[in-house]
């Protein structure tokens, strides 16, 4: 592609150099393993590669932090391999965080072709009858978190043979194992140890992980041990054009600007025009069926055949050939969620365009790093939302480019998230106090909490599961809670789930619910039976629920002091969110049809929080609640936009409320916390980083062209007060004042 072209696609912020590979000599390897590298085209090893084998045979636990396409992969596979090839009992265990990436994986490592090696994968997709098989005869297992957690520990006297000799334990991009996904597996790890001491093995772990803040940390804290740390990227890199796009502005004022799904399909459909091969990444399933229809459209139908979606909820069948068409080059392009993001190899690529931020700016490299693999130039372009988010990183192109990126959060002191994994591992065998060293500080009062409500039973020094099936089928890894809500339509068709924490707020009567680009209407909400009925309606409207929010202090665990006696607290809190209204808005034009009353039960939230407290206002000052309140509220507001950037969540999984006088602190109050029951590190990370998080917040608000407050800014698409009031001067006087470049309090 030309210099022409790619400045087309933007502002073009940075051409980030080649890197040479750093390459040395294959160690004294089993001489098959040496012969079967040869024939993939492996005659010396990246130096990170030789690094992490010597610290694995050494006997380390071993963290591998390095880009996209540098071969992190055979970092596990040589010791599994090794290990296997001395002895055909020796098994090694390899954990990937989706079924499609393991079945990946396995395809390659049957290209080896070595007569010792015996893998297979054991997932929900592996045949009953083939079960007992792969339980007896694999020496190299491939599974996913979810299969160990319900399939495979629950039965580990079935699996007894396996673990006696397990070597081996592997975990695939782990930085993807954060928030409260990443503490249920990091719990189904810790079970893992605990039952593979069971049968007398002590396995090395090595984990792999793209580039992130803290990936020792990370590694420690998901499997209780100690780790050795490999991060000095030893793989070379093509050259990188990194191009910064921006959606035309369409109104100043309000923010608006060209929808960023017109601007990937825009983008998208002009590269793969020009022959370029190219991967768009959209942030959801439906905004990925959305680009690609919208590209398909300005292709024609001749070009228009050589891209496709992809995305989960596709048959494995319909992925692989995707995956296919891809690899042999016949596709020029796809559209994907982040289903393609992790390692699913679909050849050489040269383009990469991110629509929207992903999530963590790990997230970003690791889809740039889908192009341009080896020392083939590539071209990498980020398309900003309208969002604050989205627009700070377009004004802030070095946050991306300066590789500072986040920090991944685990926790195993939530007893919402522990509680129902000692409950399983107590019927993988019974717990004692021992188990405190697999479990961590938590443990002995959730088995006391859990004993106190019946769940365990203590006999003698041991507790011991008395329920019956398998409590591990109970867990959801991918929520705090593990009760749902079942949707279903006028006929009983199932429709969809959703958490039950969520549901007031999100399916109450009357609200929208969108589902595989279909508009149902909740008719009817039980919370007690955990159902909700839908009727298929035209996509017209969205609806927003109007939420009161009350936060009680239950203990402050930390604080310190911010500028001008201004207080910084962290600690656990009780959220009780009140659904009173709901607004239904036209999707066309935004317009509101109208508000109607709900009467529907509390939803309370234990969990944890940071919040700040201004001192009291001056004597005399009276100021407006639309200005003070306004102030704190759109300052509120701007800190949770933010905050992904440092604590690598989502948006969605935070709250806050801002009060002028709270009840119990007495004096104005901005609270943030996390949105899952217990807490999942997110506002412990935001109280840590909090003058970085304000100073970036400030100049987010400041540099945003619009006069009272937008979605580059200071709005929320979450916010249960609608918005309602927001000051964006005040905010920057309140967090100018916070960090002590004033001292006029705020709004005065």
């Amino acid at each position: 592609m030309s210099l022409e072209s790619v400045e087309a696609m933007g502002r073009i912020v940075a051409a980030v150099p080649p890197r040479r590979a750093k390459l040395v000599e294959i160690p004294g390897l089993h001489p098959e393993l040496v012969e079967a590298l040869s024939r993939q085209g492996v005659r010396r090893l990246y130096s990170h590669q030789l690094e992490a084998y010597e610290r694995l045979r050494s006997g380390e636990n071993t963290v591998v932090a390095t880009a996209t396409a540098s071969g992190k992969s055979l970092c596990y596979k040589i010791p599994a391999f090794e290990n296997a090839l001395e002895s055909a009992a020796n098994r090694a265990l390899l954990l990937y965080p989706t079924k499609a990436l393991a079945q990946d994986q396995l395809g390659k490592i049957r290209a080896f072709n070595l007569r010792g090696v015996h893998a297979a994968t054991y997932d929900g997709d592996t045949p009953r009858a083939l079960r007992a098989d792969v339980r007896r005869k694999s020496n190299v297992v491939l599974t996913n978190p979810d299969m160990l957690n319900v399939g495979i520990l629950p039965y580990h006297d079935a699996w007894g043979d396996f673990f006696r000799n397990l070597r081996v334990v592997a975990v695939d991009e782990a930085h993807v194992l954060r928030g409260v996904f990443g503490s249920h597996v990091a719990t189904v790890l810790r079970r893992l140890r605990r039952v593979a001491a069971l049968h007398g093995a002590d396995p090395r772990f090595v984990l792999t992980s793209a580039t992130i803040a803290n990936p020792q940390e990370l590694a420690e804290s998901l499997t209780g041990l100690p780790f050795s740390l490999v991060d000095e990227d030893g793989a070379s890199s093509g050259e990188r054009r990194v191009v910064f796009r921006n959606p035309p502005l369409l109104d100043k004022e309000k923010g608006e600007r060209r929808s960023l799904l017109t601007e990937g399909a825009l983008v998208f459909a002009e590269l793969v025009r020009r022959g370029v091969r190219t991967i768009a990444f959209a942030r959801t399933r439906k905004g990925a069926e959305l680009i690609y229809r919208y590209a398909a459209d300005r292709l024609g139908v001749n070009l228009a055949r050589r891209i496709s979606p992809y995305r989960a909820g596709y048959t494995a069948r319909e992925r692989r050939e995707i995956e296919g068409r891809l690899f042999r080059g016949e596709l020029l392009g796809a559209v994907s969620t982040n289903a393609l993001e992790l390692g699913v190899d679909v050849g050489a690529l040269d383009a990469v365009v991110c629509c929207g931020y992903p999530g963590s700016i790990a997230s970003i490299w690791q889809q740039w790093g889908r192009a341009g693999r080896g020392e083939e130039p590539s071209l990498a372009v980020y398309i900003a939302g309208r969002d604050a988010l989205d627009q700070y990183l377009y004004e802030n192109p070095k946050r991306v480019l300066g590789r500072r990126v986040e920090a991944a959060r685990v926790t195993l002191e939530n007893p919402y998230i522990l509680g129902p994994h000692l409950v399983a591992a107590a019927h993988e065998a019974p717990l004692d106090d021992g188990d405190e060293e697999y479990f961590g500080p938590a443990y002995q009062q959730v088995v006391e909490e859990l004993a106190e409500s019946g769940k365990l039973l203590e006999s003698g020094e041991r507790m011991i599961y008395t329920g019956g099936g398998n409590p591990a089928r109970d867990i959801s890894l991918r929520s705090a809670s593990s009760e749902t809500v079942m949707i279903a339509d006028n006929n009983g068709e199932l429709i969809g789930t959703a958490e039950a924490s969520r549901a007031p707020s999100e399916l109450h009567p009357g609200a929208t619910y969108l589902h595989r680009g279909n508009a149902y209407e909740i008719e009817d909400l039980d919370l007690a039976a955990h159902r909700a009925v839908a009727r298929r309606v035209p996509n017209r409207y969205y609806t927003r629920p109007r939420i009161e929010t009350d936060v009680e202090i239950m203990e402050e665990v930390k604080k310190r002091e911010l500028a001008n006696g201004a207080m910084l607290r962290w600690g656990r809190v009780r959220t009780t969110d009140t659904v009173t209204h709901y607004k239904k808005v036209q999707v066309a034009d935004d317009r509101e049809v109208g508000v109607f009353p709900l009467d529907l039960p509390d939803v309370v939230l234990e969990t944890q929080a940071f919040w700040i407290t201004l001192p009291p206002l001056p004597k005399g000052a009276r100021p407006s609640f639309e200005s003070f309140g306004g102030a704190l509220h759109a300052a509120e507001h701007g800190v949770i936009g933010l905050l992904p950037l440092f604590a690598m969540c989502d948006r969605s999984d935070i709250g806050g409320l801002s009060i002028p006088v709270h009840r119990q602190t007495r004096l104005p109050t901005i609270f943030v916390y996390d949105g899952y029951p217990g807490g999942v590190g997110i506002s412990e990370r935001g109280y840590e980083t909090f003058g970085s998080l304000a100073r970036d917040t400030l100049g987010a608000i400041v540099r945003c062209p619009c006069e009272r407050g937008c979605p580059a800014c200071i709005q929320s698409p979450k916010c249960g007060n609608w918005n309602e009031p927001l000051n964006k001067g005040g905010a920057v006087s309140l967090l100018r004042y916070l960090l002590g470049q004033v001292s006029r309090y705020p709004t005065l």
